[in-house]
This record gives structure tokens, sequence and C-alpha cells, in this order.
């Protein structure tokens, strides 16, 4: 009997044992770490202001407006006049031009008081009354732009949009009302005519700083760094308090690959407005960068506490616990991704990755089916993608998902033959075609050698001696073929070839494959035991105890070598060698191989 336990990194890949139901172990490759994310997500939605951030903007630039205007106005102006002032009264017996300039002084009363409403009525009497009144049209211009901000503080964004827009018709150079269309256009997904608006604002009024941020955040949108970096950090100078340029600032940091100054603007976000989830989410994907995941985790339950229906804040938290090692925690922060986007392929996939790694007893019997389900959900979303016969990466991902499923498999068959459950060996294999076909990967074909071998053996064990031995000759042949594909990496193919030749009892190209394997790392105590195995399957104990005690010689507590070599020992006619091979598993703490033992050798190596 064959017991190998091999777990060891070859040029990125891993080497991870699975145990058939005789006890035998075979070698998985992993494609990149097994206990790796499947693929680190980073969230792909689009950074925006909120409607309440809009608001606040829309707010401070009508306020930041009429404070320089009152310094310094943006208009001519006349005289204020109060709307209770007797001479009013006599409006109807004027001449139109004299009252359209009490009107309009009317207006102006109004708009040193913000009653934009009023203002307007006014402003457009007097305009009506007379055309050629040039303070009455520019104010009636000046209080639509500033009562369209009004409104789009109140997010009524299409009604404002109409107040923009007449208020441009009479005066082409007003700056709040280029900044209002702006944030219409913006809100609506018009950048590039957003971007135009914005800057007309600028143009028109240079003192209008509040627009810096959110024309800084338009050109972050449209990946403008540059332009985006010189805005938000004017902002950031008049006032390094503002959540939003600190936010975005962060963000471009992080772009840049700047994380520790990421953290740092996002910091400074975080404490200037506590309660902006975005804030919180980027700057634990800041900290993640910076290897800091007990902030990261704490950050991204933060932005949870704020809004527990964020994606990509619990998509966060999933990955900082898995990469803490937290699977269980890890399970479930991506169950909570999943319920709010059940058709993201990297959330199923990194689901099925935390439930394959869990400790949590719950799970102990049922977690690599659930890895499973979640695998085959990924490999059905990522196959379904418009760019998949295209995308090279993608493509990749997709083989490496098919190549967990079989692993899952395998790892849940040691659960099923210890509950007497059939285990999915044809899925396995269906997987493994499937990522071989995707990736053309010899890799893909060992394992797909891997997964006949065991299928076989399966076959083999109930008796199925010719779905066995069919099982088993097209493992040695995608064996073969992924050794003639790729002779720089051997060892795991030969050694799973060297077991196929065993279980089709070809004696001699078992033992000629295993001795390749340990030509090429003579001193591997794994690589000597299976060659020992192989010459006492052969009937030579001797070579095989000669083997046998190279392995236990390089490591005295190989509890496999100790069984194989008792065996060996005792078909060899040596049986005290082969008690104290006995001994040596009860010392070293495997009173189960020491029971194998005795069963084996009749109970001859009790005494």
């Amino acid at each position: 009997m064959s017991v190998l336990i091999f777990v060891s990194l070859v040029a990125a890949q891993e080497l991870v044992p699975v145990r058939d139901l005789t006890g035998a172990s075979s070698v998985f490759i992993f494609r990149g770490v097994s206990k790796s994310v499947s693929k680190r997500f980073v969230t792909q939605s689009r950074a925006k202001r909120s409607v309440q951030q809009r608001a606040d903007s829309a707010r401070r630039v009508n306020t930041q407006f009429t404070k320089l205007a009152k310094i310094e106005p943006r208009r001519a102006r006349v005289a204020s006049v109060n709307p209770d002032d007797p001479k009013l009264k006599k409006i109807a017996t004027m001449p139109k031009e004299e009252a359209s300039k009490l009107f309009a002084g009317v207006g102006e009363y109004h708009m040193d008081r913000n009653a934009y409403d009023s203002a307007i009525d006014f402003f457009r009497e007097a305009f009506t009354m007379d055309p050629s009144n040039a303070v009455a049209k520019a104010g009636l211009s000046e209080a639509l732009a500033l009562k369209g901000n009004e409104l789009l503080a109140r997010n009524s964004t299409a009604i404002a949009k109409r107040f923009f827009e007449e208020a441009l018709s009479y005066n082409p150079r007003n700056s709040p009302a280029f900044f209002g269309l702006a944030e219409v256009l913006s809100d609506s997904g018009n950048e590039a005519e957003a971007l135009v608006n914005y800057e007309k604002a600028l143009e028109y009024d240079g003192d209008l700083t509040e627009i810096y941020i959110p024309l800084g955040i338009l050109y972050y949108q449209q990946n403008n760094l540059a332009k985006s970096d010189e805005l938000l950090s004017k902002a950031i100078g008049i006032d390094a308090n503002d959540a939003q340029a600190q936010h975005f600032l962060g963000l471009i940091r992080l772009q840049q690959g700047r994380n520790e100054e990421a953290a740092a603007a996002f910091g400074r976000a975080k404490t200037a407005d506590p309660g902006h989830a975005e804030a919180f989410y980027y700057s634990g994907e800041a900290m993640t960068r910076l290897g800091n995941r007990e902030a990261a985790i704490e950050d991204f339950r933060k932005a949870i506490a704020i809004r527990d229906n964020y994606f990509e804040a619990w998509y966060g938290l999933g990955t900082a616990l898995f990469e803490s090692e937290n699977y269980a925690e890890a399970v479930k922060a991506f169950e909570r991704a999943k319920r709010l986007r059940n058709d993201n392929a990297e959330v199923v996939a990194n689901l099925g990755d935390a439930y394959r790694l869990s400790d949590d007893p719950a799970l102990a019997s049922n977690r690599y089916n659930l890895a499973e389900s979640n695998y085959n959900l990924a490999a059905l979303f990522l196959e379904r993608r418009p760019d998949f016969a295209t995308n090279t990466e993608i493509r990749q991902l997709t083989a490496d998902i098919y190549a967990r499923i079989a692993f899952a498999i395998g790892k849940q068959c040691e659960i099923n033959i210890r509950e007497a459950k059939a285990c999915k060996w044809d899925v396995a294999i269906k997987a493994l075609a499937r990522g071989a076909e995707i990736s053309k990967s010899d890799m893909d074909f060992a394992n797909l050698g891997w997964a006949f071998y065991n299928a076989g053996r399966a076959d083999l064990a109930f008796n199925r001696q010719p779905e066995g031995r069919a099982n088993l000759e097209k493992a040695r042949d995608s064996l073969i073929r992924s050794i003639d594909a790729n002779p720089n990496f051997l060892d795991v193919p030969l050694t799973n070839l060297g077991k196929v030749y065993s279980e089709l009892g070809d004696h001699r190209n078992s033992i000629a494959t295993f001795k390749k394997v340990v030509d090429r790392d003579p001193r591997s105590v794994s690589a000597l035991n299976d060659l020992g195995v192989a010459y006492l399957k052969a009937g030579n104990f001797k070579d095989a105890v000669s083997q046998l005690k190279k392995a236990v010689d390089r490591d005295d507590k190989f509890a496999d070598g100790y069984l194989n070599l008792g065996l060996a020992e005792f078909k060899n006619g040596n049986l005290d060698a082969a008690r104290k091979a006995h001994a040596r598993l009860r010392a070293i703490g495997r009173p189960d191989l020491a029971t194998m033992l005795e069963k084996l050798t009749g109970g001859a190596v009790k005494g």
C-alpha cells in the first residue's frame, strides 16, 4: 500500500495530496497557489458623488457667489427698493422706463434677502416693461441661476435645468448658471458637455473656487488624473477639512500607487465626514495594500455599519478576512456580498475558496460541496461574459476554477468514503476536460490524468474492472501527454503516472517512472517512498526495503515510510525489522498506521 503525503511549491504551482478511498494519495497541481483568493477583487464601481454631495456643492456655490457679489457685484445694479415703498402705488401712472427701474429695485431688494422667486417675478416684470433695461435683464439671469441651484440642492434636477437655460439666454456669461447646468449634465452622464460648462463657469468667474471640487471630481472620472489632482489640491489648499476633496484626492493617490498618502487623505475624509461610507471603504482598500489587514477590516466594517447594502465593502471585508486566514468569517462576508450581487463571478469564486479552506466545524462534512457549488457558478458566469472568447486573463481564470471544482470533488471524496457516500469523479473529469479545452495547458492535462487515476481506483474498489481499467488507461495517456508537452515540469505527472502503471500491473514501467522522479530529486522522501512501494508491488522486496530505508533515514518521523517499510521487511522475511517499524509507528504517535500494518501482516508484527 502506498500512502503519499506530499506538499511542496514548484514554479508558482502548489502540489496538494488528495487521498482516495484506499488511503493512498495522488498529487493535484494547483494553478497559482491554493490558499490565495482565486482573483483579487478590486471594486469596479465608478466613484461618484452622492445626491447629498451634489446638493452641498450647489448650496456652497450659491453661498460663495452671494458673498462675493456683496463685496464686488458681478453685474450692474440699481438701488434696492422696499416693496412697501409708497412710490410703488403710483406705478400704473409712471412711464414704463421709470416703472421698470422701480421694479428692478424691488428685485434687488429680494436678491439681497436670497428670495429668488420674488426677485425673478420683479426682474421679469421690469424686463417686460422695458426690454432695454440691462439691469433687469442681468438681475433676472442671476436670480434664475441662483434659484436653479436652490432647486439642485433639493434634487429637482429637471426643473433646475430650465432655470439655468433661461438664465443663460439673458446672460451668456452667467457663471452660476454654467455651474448648475454642468451639474445637471454630469448627473445625467453627459460628462463631455459638463466639463465644458464647468470650465466656462470658472472662466467667467475665477473667484468661484467652490467649482474646483466638482470639476476636479469630473476630471477624475474622465481619468485625467493630472487635471483632477491640480484642482482638488487647490481646493484642499483653501479648506484642508473638505471631505469630498480629500476623498477624491485619496482615490487619485490609490491609482498612482501612493498608498500611504491615499490612506492619509481617506483618514482626513473620515474625520471630516464620519457618515461617508465610501471614505471608509476606500480607506480599507488603502490599508489592504499597505498590509494592515486589521485596520482594513475595521474600515470595511464601519462602511457596512453606515450602509449595510454596500456590496464592495462586504467584498473587501471578505477578502481581508480571507487573507487573514479567518475563513469562517470570510464565508459570512462573501455570502452577504453574494446576496447583494448574485451574478458576480468573482464573489462566488472567492466564496468557493473560503468554503474550501474554512475550519468551521459546522461545515466540516459539507464545505467542499459548498465550494464546488460556488465554483460552478463562477465558471458559468465567466463563460457568459461577452469577452470570454478573446480575454486571455478571463479564460485562464475560468480554467483555474474548473481545476478547483475537480479538487473540491476530490477532497469531498475523502469525506464521502468515511460516510459511505459515492464520489463524483465523473464530474471532476468533465470539469478538468473543460479547463484543459479552455487553457490548452499541460498542467490541466496532468490534473485530468489525476482525475482519471482516482476514478479508475474507485471503479476497481467497487469491482467495476472494465471501467476501472479504461479510466486508468485514460489517466496514463493524459499524463504522458502532459509530460511530453512540458519536460521541465515532470515531478507531479511522473509521480501520478508511476501510480497508474502500478495499478495497471505494469510494474516495470512503474519502477522506471519512479526512478526518474528519484533521479530528479534524490533527497525527496516521498519519491523514495514511491519507488520503494513500486518495488514492493513488483515483488522485489529487497530493493523495496533499500529505498524505503533511505526515506525514513532522511525523515525519522515519516509515518507512511515506516508503514511501507514494515510491510516490505515482512515480505522479505525480516520479521524483527518489520516489528521495529511497527514499534516506530507507535512511538511517533501513529497507532492508526500501526494497526494497519498489523492487518497487512496478519498480526505478525504485534509480537
